[in-house]
């Protein structure tokens, strides 16, 4: 897994197909529908395809963990504790 902030860039190809349990049977599958396009470009899921019982779906580029929650819930705070204090400033000073 390659560290990219908060997140772990996964890659699904790896892992085991939700449907027959297989190992390293995932294929990246290209988008049908405009509904899976959209999905695809703006969100963390990409479609795949297993290619020994030919289940398709949609499996996340992306993996939160533990540790990443943490910082993501400090970066939250930080951010609420800055507002607050510029409001505060503001409110003092205008």
């Amino acid at each position: 897994m390659v560290s990219q902030g908060l997140f772990f860039k996964k890659n699904p190809l790896y892992g085991k197909c939700p449907s027959c349990k297989s190992l390293n049977s995932l294929r990246k599958s290209r988008p049908r529908k405009m509904r899976e396009k959209f999905i695809k470009n703006l969100t963390i899921f990409s479609p795949y395809r297993c290619k020994k019982c030919g289940w398709r779906g949609f499996r996340a580029r992306f993996v939160l963990t533990k540790r990443s929650l943490k910082d993501a819930l400090l970066y939250i705070l930080l951010v609420i504790f800055a507002g607050f204090i510029v409001y505060q400033l503001l409110k003092r000073f205008v």
